[in-house]
C-alpha cells in the first residue's frame, strides 16, 4: 500500500524527466545553503538497495512542485525476486525534499507509505531529517543506507504474514470475532462492519484465495477502508495487522 498525492500544484515526473529539470530548481539561497538536484536525490534512494541480493526495483514515481520546480517527492517500489510463482509483496521507500529552505529531505520505508506535496508524510520506518548543508550527501546516503537493511527482513516478514493470512481458513464464529475486535482495537469504525461482511461473503473482486481466508476478510476491510483520507488508511490498517497478528500468534 503505497500513494503518492500531487494535487497542491505539483505535476508528476518520472525518473527520466528529472534529468531534464532546469538547474534553477537547485540555485543556493545562502552562503551555506548547499540544494541538490532532485535526480541526485532520486540515484541516493535506488543506490541504497543495489547491493540488496534478489531486490529489485518495481516502479518509482515522482513530483516536482513549488517555486521553480525546488520541491520534489518520490515513491518507490521494491520486491523479491521468488522462484517460480510465488506471490510477490512491495516494500516502499517514500521521500520528499526541498531546494526552498521548507523542509530537510526526510525519507521512510515501510509496505504502507503515504508522500503528498501538501508536505504529509507517512511511513513505519524513517530516517532523521537533513537540513541542507555540505554534509548532506554522506549524512543522508549513510541514513538511507542503514534503512534499507531492513528491507529485506521487512519483505519476508510480509511475504509470512500474508501467506498465513491465505492458509488460515475463518468460521463464521471467527471472522465476526475479528470484526469486532478490529472496532475494539480502534482499528475501524462499527459503521461500517456491516459493510466489511458483506463484502468478505460477497466479494466484489477476485483475491486469487480460497474466499474464506483470514486474507479475503482483510482485503475486504481494505477495499471498504478505501476513499478515506490515506494517512488514516495507513493507520487503521497498522492496527487491523495487529489484530490479525494476535489472532494468529505473528
Amino acid at each position: 500500500m503505497s500513494k503518492l498525492m500531487l494535487h497542491c500544484g505539483a505535476r508528476p515526473m518520472s525518473f527520466e524527466d528529472l534529468h531534464f529539470l532546469d538547474k534553477t530548481h537547485y540555485q543556493p539561497l545562502s552562503p551555506t545553503h548547499k540544494p541538490v538536484p532532485h535526480l541526485e536525490v532520486a540515484k541516493w534512494m535506488k543506490k541504497s538497495i543495489q547491493d540488496i541480493p534478489n531486490i529489485e526495483l518495481y516502479s518509482e514515481e515522482y513530483g516536482v512542485g513549488g517555486k521553480l520546480d525546488r520541491n520534489c517527492f518520490g515513491v518507490l517500489a521494491f520486491h523479491k525476486k521468488y522462484e517460480g510463482k510465488a506471490r510477490q509483496y512491495e516494500i516502499f521507500i517514500g521521500f520528499r525534499h526541498s531546494n526552498n529552505m521548507e523542509f530537510g529531505l526526510r525519507a521512510g520505508l515501510g509496505d504502507r507509505v503515504f508522500v503528498c506535496d501538501n508536505m504529509s508524510m507517512s511511513s513505519e520506518q524513517e530516517i532523521k531529517g537533513c537540513k541542507h548543508t555540505q554534509e548532506i550527501e554522506g549524512r543522508v546516503q549513510n541514513r538511507i543506507n542503514n534503512l534499507t537493511k531492513s528491507l529485506v527482513d521487512r519483505m519476508n516478514e510480509v511475504h509470512e504474514r500474508n501467506e498465513l493470512y491465505l492458509s488460515r481458513k475463518l468460521s463464521k464464529k471467527d471472522s465476526d470475532h475479528l470484526l469486532m475486535e478490529s472496532v475494539r482495537q480502534g482499528a475501524f469504525p462499527i459503521t461500517k462492519i456491516p459493510k466489511v461482511d458483506k463484502e468478505f461473503r460477497n466479494p466484489t473482486f477476485k483475491y486469487d484465495s480460497n474466499g474464506i481466508s483470514m486474507f479475503d476478510l482483510f482485503q475486504a476491510f481494505t477495499h471498504i477502508n478505501k476513499g478515506t483520507n490515506y494517512a488514516e488508511q495507513i493507520r487503521r490498517t497498522q492496527r487491523l495487522h495487529k489484530v490479525f497478528g494476535n489472532f494468529v500468534g505473528f
